[in-house]
């Protein structure tokens, strides 16, 4: 799904791996993670896990009931129009408790840290841009294969 910042604002500020990134030791070594910022990224996925499952479920609800109206003879424009902004206050809630994750996460990890895990999220996306283009990455230390 696309965020205000994949739309056109240079993508997003707070690009980071899906996942539990902070439990692969790959990940962990490299940023240099204490076990505080782990314990606190756990805390963290832990509260606002459930808010996301909520919201994106509001958002599938949303779109299934967009669609049912919309195919719904005679049309009744009105109700689609609701169901549309319906869906689109769905989305607006999913996207807002991504960006508090997100910003909760960017708040536990020093700047130095959360620009390492930003350049190598940058390397990760580009390196599968490359295998989908059918081009190699050019040679060059490797990355762990676990992000």
């Amino acid at each position: 799904a696309g965020s205000l910042w994949a739309q056109g604002l240079g993508g997003p500020p707070f690009d980071v791996p899906a996942g539990r990134w902070w439990d692969r030791p790959a990940v962990a070594q490299e940023l240099g993670l204490s076990p505080e910022q782990k314990a606190k990224l756990e805390q963290l996925t832990a509260e606002r896990v459930k808010a996301m499952i909520d919201a994106r479920a509001a958002v599938q609800k949303a779109e299934v009931e967009l669609r049912l109206l919309a195919e719904k003879e005679p049309l009744d424009v009105r109700k689609v129009r609701e169901a549309f902004a319906a869906l689109q206050q769905a989305r607006q809630k999913l996207e807002l408790e991504r960006f508090e994750m997100l910003l909760a996460v960017r708040q536990t990890l020093s700047t130095e840290q959360w620009n390492k895990l930003r350049t190598v999220v940058r390397e990760r996306l580009e390196e599968r841009r490359e295998r989908r283009e059918g081009r190699r990455p050019e040679p060059g230390p490797r990355r762990p294969q676990d992000f």
